[in-house]
């Protein structure tokens, strides 16, 4: 979010509104795609930078926070040079109904997504305990809907 919005982009999440499959339901990992600029070039090593994942219920209070440095999960510790799946296991997190996985990019990973015709259902940019349709701006008019590509897995 930060090449696109700026510095205020620190602050804003790529989200997914998942349903939780029954109630009482425990997520335990979280996975998306994405591009941390590694292209196999020592020049191209990315910055330490700290991410931040977040697990809000449907009403979007926080059930769960984590941040850390990317290293550990970005496509340079994996030798990688593509969009790589970066996945965050968590302790166990009950859901029941509809949840919010938040991701603070802040810079450090280009989160993958598919671009779409209409405005997405359950993605979104989360900004201040709001859901603003996920959309990439292309001109000052107009933007392109998305979906992130993001799941979790539990049991």
């Amino acid at each position: 979010m930060l090449p696109i919005y700026g510095p205020p982009g620190f602050f804003i999440a790529e989200a997914v509104k998942f349903q939780a499959p029954k109630d009482n339901w425990k997520i335990s990992a979280v996975q998306l795609y994405g591009f941390d600029g590694y292209n196999g070039s020592q020049e191209s090593a990315p910055e330490e930078r700290t991410i931040a994942l977040e697990i809000r219920d449907k009403d979007k209070n926080l059930l769960y926070k984590f941040a850390d440095s990317q290293i550990p999960y970005s496509n340079y510790a994996r030798n990688a040079t593509l969009l790589y799946p970066l996945t965050i296991e968590i302790p166990q997190i009950a859901v029941s109904d509809e949840f919010y996985v938040c991701f603070y990019d802040r810079g450090a990973v280009a989160v993958g997504s598919e671009l779409i015709n209409e405005t997405s259902k359950n993605s979104f940019i989360y900004v201040e305990s709001e859901l603003l349709p996920a959309m990439i701006p292309e001109s000052e008019n107009v933007s392109t809907p998305l979906n992130w590509l993001m799941a979790v897995s539990g049991r």
